[in-house]
């Protein structure tokens, strides 16, 4: 069992748990080094001494008691920690600090692979790549000695997720069959006729729009899909995965079509006239934009939201230029209360992959009702334990009422538009 922030082991001396009144659990030390009355999680404050918050008693049984002896991954045995493993003196690590150490060495070698990862798919597995890569969803069984799992992966534009499935396809020598659609349901019966007049709101259904397959085709291909999804689109409230730059004249119209009812949308690669066709939307309140290199030559700032916007609730960012990305911001601060921005930590690279001023870049943007922001990393953003602290720590003093996270410090999963 270890501190979330110092991932050292919980004990009964100076590493107690300690648990606060925001619920969340840190060891006595870390709140001590602080020298701040406060979580160091959420930044909710305090107002007694850190020696005199209440223990987590829960934690300190698994600790103490030698029938339930504390998780972890036994090194000996490669399963999980038994109480055997810890009366033979076994190599037990809690599983976090097991998996840093069993990856260590892939993870220095990895960089230098991964750019010509799409080259080891040729053929037959290219095409499986492909097709793994914009399938909306897969159900996975995975079948290993006596070990059986399962479970599902939905496509995102998670670059790990990518990763993953050219790997599959290169490595897993996959073969290919068929699922049979099911067969139509039978027939109900008829309900009674409705009452006259309109439904009620509340149980008008939301209509859904995804894209994705008809988006990704040029401008010459696919012509009649793209026509009836431009007729479909208006009164559409929730669309999804509108790829701009491979036909941009059709996507451009289809979000125009949209607009007047949309509420939430996820877009990809959009271009200048995109971004301001989504900026114009009135009723959008969540947004999950990703953008590409394509913006940086003359990056476009957004202006004020026009009248009757109602402005965003929700939203995504990455890979936006910065002046972009902060225009975006600026326009939403008065309404946006979620916001799950793509950023390194400080660096030598170039934005977003390095920040050094996030703090700056955010108290400058006006967010009055922030109340949850995820810093998100991933292979392109730099990301050191350290220099992530001293950054969500600079941000929280310029966002006080806000709960900072990062992605792979807290393991904030990721949430759909």
């Amino acid at each position: 069992m270890e501190c979330e922030i110092c991932t050292e082991d919980y004990n009964q001396v100076e590493r107690v748990p300690k648990n606060m009144p925001c619920a969340h659990t840190v060891c006595l030390r870390c709140l001590q080094r602080s020298g701040r009355k406060e979580c160091p999680t959420c930044r909710r404050v305090f107002d007694v001494p850190p020696d005199a918050l209440p223990n987590n008693f829960a934690l300190l049984r698994l600790i103490v008691r030698p029938d339930r002896p504390p998780r972890g991954w036994c090194s000996d045995c490669l399963a999980p920690a038994s109480p055997r493993c810890w009366d033979k003196d076994h190599d037990v690590l809690p599983e976090r600090r097991a998996l840093r150490r069993h990856m260590q060495s892939a993870l220095q070698q990895a960089p230098g692979q991964l750019e010509g990862l799409p080259d080891l798919c040729q053929g037959e597995q290219a095409v499986q790549a492909l097709t793994l890569l914009t399938t909306k969803s897969w159900s996975l069984t995975l079948q290993g000695e006596e070990h059986e799992l399962t479970g599902n992966v939905g496509n995102t534009e998670d670059p790990l997720t990518q990763l993953m499935w050219l790997l599959v396809a290169a490595k897993a020598g996959l073969t290919k069959s068929r699922v049979e659609a099911p067969g139509p349901p039978p027939a109900a019966a008829s309900p009674p006729p409705a009452a006259p007049g309109p439904a009620p709101p509340e149980t008008r259904p939301v209509r859904e729009m995804d894209v994705c397959a008809v988006s990704l085709t040029g401008p010459n291909e696919r012509q009649q899909d793209k026509a009836a999804l431009l007729a479909a689109a208006p009164g559409v409230t929730r669309l999804v995965s509108v790829r701009c730059d491979k036909d941009p004249a059709w996507s451009l119209q289809l979000l125009q079509r949209a607009a007047p009812t949309l509420e939430r949308l996820r877009v990809i690669c959009p271009r200048e006239a995109h971004l301001r066709a989504v900026h114009a939307m009135p009723r959008l309140r969540r947004l999950h934009v990703v953008g590409d290199d394509a913006l940086l030559a003359q990056p476009p700032e957004l202006p004020a939201l026009p009248p009757g916007h109602a402005g965003l609730q929700w939203l995504w960012v990455h890979r936006l230029p910065r002046a972009t990305a902060q225009s975006l911001l600026r326009a939403h601060g008065g309404t946006l209360e979620e916001l799950v921005l793509y950023v390194g930590t400080a660096g030598s690279r170039r934005w977003p992959a390095s920040c050094g001023d996030l703090h700056s870049l955010l108290q400058q943007s006006g967010l009055r009702a922030l109340r949850r922001l995820v810093l998100r990393r991933d292979i392109v953003c730099s990301h050191e334990r350290a220099a992530c602290r001293e950054q969500r720590a600079e941000v929280r003093r310029v966002l006080p009422g806000a709960e900072v996270l990062c992605s792979m410090c807290d393991g904030v999963e990721e949430e759909q538009v």
